[in-house]
């Protein structure tokens, strides 16, 4: 069967890049068609009512990343996206029942520090003036076709800062945090960020960037700063849906492709499991790029040379999800028993430890669970109560470092195992919860293959190391999101610049593809200049640090919010001059 209608574009898959490829298409004119294999758009950035009467960001469950660029083209805070922030970031809970929390405000966190290490405090200022300029440095890179790795770096050279690019690109977690930090709480609380979802540990060469990654995103406008959306992570998606089909767009749901439709080397549509086919000018696949050009294409159309390319990508590194519906809230060790407290609204992460961080590593490269956890942990009911019903909560554990392939067994066969192990460790941190968890989902990285159609797990589609970055992301031949096929491209997260719900994968897609549809000049990569200036308090206090004196003058500033409003002030004062 064939479906009469002939679309501009066939967007494979709904999660958040297919669906902002398809808004920006819409908005500019296009007919285009959304099919998604599951009964809800969002794929990792979802909400699920996982049991009756409660809802998950199944997940995704932390927004950071998105641009605002983005937000702002698609209109989506009109179509129904409402972020918010808590006080408390996060809270790091160590087993000697010690806590730290990262807080919103800068002087709050620095006081915070101080109580493990007064010289890590003054440290830590300095640590995140440094991920600001790199920040800084990348994100014009974002919203541009790939860089080559060179562009980037002489852009880092310009600015004055290749140090900064060996030191956020190259080294290990453990070595970039070894430069600033001494204390080992510290150091293994910040170490988790260098850790998602990767093949690897603390030590492992380029797991700074991932680090680095994380340090790009930001909140209604301030870097470095994380929240939440209401509903849960498919807010965002939901929104993107309703931007994309205010304009036009067209979304089906329970429409799994089987195959793209390849006629005389070029793309013309895609054959539904079904067997329907739906004709298009273009195909772009959200998919993953393995998934996109080994899976959905017909045999032959792509080369042995990069076939080989493709079966070499690295997709490995994973993680897991348990989703608790729970009716007390934890009481977790060195915190008042039965107190809310900022410690349940923010993410908590339990038992970061650089050893711990190691020792998973090395249960992951065995194929093998590891005999500890580091678990993340977020309890959004506490503060949107619209996912549980009265009186209970819905909580979402995270663990990484998790291998796809385990050796001498297989997840099916051990989820329920794994989270009871998992579980085991939670009690430590958490004791109370013994007896008041209702119920329970588990998402593996098997299932996030199966039911999310993540290859191997791996939410960012691919290892974010150097050799996978930039004009290397999937490969150089697929770098520009064009591929190797006439009229088929590539959009989501395995493009420039990498994964996370960014949305800049499936921004830069669709300005490709318009400019093909419309046969004008598609966008080219960001020329290399000076970096972008920074904000007005951050000069300032870049100017008040360069000098061993003014390091501790900046830290009583930091430390001190009428101070920092007089520094904002001056400086504000000084650039009008």
């Amino acid at each position: 069967m064939t479906h009469p209608t002939t679309y501009d574009a066939i967007v494979i898959g709904a999660g958040h890049n297919g669906l902002i490829t398809a808004g920006y298409l819409a908005r500019a004119g296009k007919k285009v068609l959304v099919v998604e294999a599951r009964d809800v758009v969002g794929g990792a950035c979802t909400s699920e009512e996982l049991i009756p009467g409660a809802t998950w960001s199944s997940c995704a469950f932390i927004a950071s990343l998105l641009r605002p660029e983005i937000i702002a083209d698609l209109e989506l805070e009109r179509y129904g996206l409402e972020m918010y922030q808590t006080e408390a970031n996060e809270v790091s809970i160590f087993p000697d029942g010690s806590h730290l929390f990262v807080w919103r405000d800068m002087d709050k966190t620095l006081k915070e520090i101080e109580k493990f290490s007064k010289r890590d405090a003054a440290a830590f200022l300095d640590f995140g003036l440094r991920v600001k300029k790199f920040a800084s440095i990348l994100t014009p890179f974002l919203l541009s076709p790939a860089p080559s790795r060179s562009q980037v770096l002489a852009a880092f050279e310009a600015a004055g800062a290749e140090d900064l690019f060996n030191e956020m690109v190259l080294l290990s977690t453990k070595d970039l945090l070894d430069r600033y930090f001494e204390n080992e709480h510290i150091k293994g609380l910040f170490t988790f960020f260098g850790m998602i979802s990767v093949w690897g540990g603390p030590s492992t060469p380029g797991t700074g960037y991932v680090y680095g990654h994380h340090s790009v995103g930001e909140f209604k406008g301030t870097l470095g700063q994380w929240g939440f959306v209401k509903g849960g992570m498919g807010g965002i998606t939901q929104a993107m849906a309703r931007s994309a089909e205010a304009h036009g767009a067209q979304i089906r749901l329970n429409s799994p492709v089987e195959q793209v439709v390849v006629e005389r080397g070029r793309a013309t549509g895609v054959k539904l499991a079904t067997g329907e086919i739906i004709s298009a000018r273009t195909v772009i696949s959200n998919a993953d790029p393995q998934r996109s050009m080994l899976q959905l294409l017909p045999k032959g159309a792509v080369d042995a040379k990069l076939t080989e390319k493709l079966e070499d990508y690295d997709a490995r590194g994973s993680m897991a999800r348990i989703h608790l519906l729970i009716d007390e809230l934890p009481d977790y060790i060195g915190f008042p028993a039965g107190e809310f407290g900022p410690q349940h609204q923010a993410q908590a992460i339990m038992g970061a430890s650089i050893e711990n961080f190691e020792r998973a590593w090395e249960a992951e490269r065995r194929g093998e669970i590891p005999d500890d956890f580091v678990i993340e942990a977020v309890i959004q009911s506490t503060h949107d109560d619209t996912l549980a019903p009265k009186g209970k909560h819905t909580m979402t554990l995270g663990v990484q470092q998790l291998p796809f392939e385990l050796a001498g067994t297989d997840w099916d066969t051990i989820r329920d195992e794994w989270a009871d192990r998992v579980l085991e460790v939670l009690f430590r941190y958490a004791p109370n919860l013994r007896g008041h968890i209702l119920e329970r989902v588990i998402i593996t990285p098997k299932d996030l293959e199966r039911d999310y159609g993540l290859t191997g797990g791996n939410i960012f589609h691919g290892a974010m190391f150097f050799d996978q970055l930039f004009n290397n992301r999937p490969t150089p031949e697929l770098a520009d999101y064009r591929t190797t096929v006439d009229d088929y491209y590539l959009c989501g997260s395995g493009t420039h610049p990498g994964g996370g719900v960014m949305g800049a994968n499936g921004h830069n897609a669709a300005k490709v593809v318009i400019a093909d549809l419309d046969g004008t000049a598609a966008p080219t990569a960001v020329r290399v200049g000076p970096a972008p200036r920074a904000g007005v308090v951050d000069r300032a206090m870049e100017t008040v640090m360069s000098t061993k004196s003014g390091k501790k003058l900046g830290y009583t500033v930091a430390t001190s919010p009428a101070l920092r409003k007089v520094v904002k002030f001056a400086a504000r004062s000084k650039s009008t001059r």
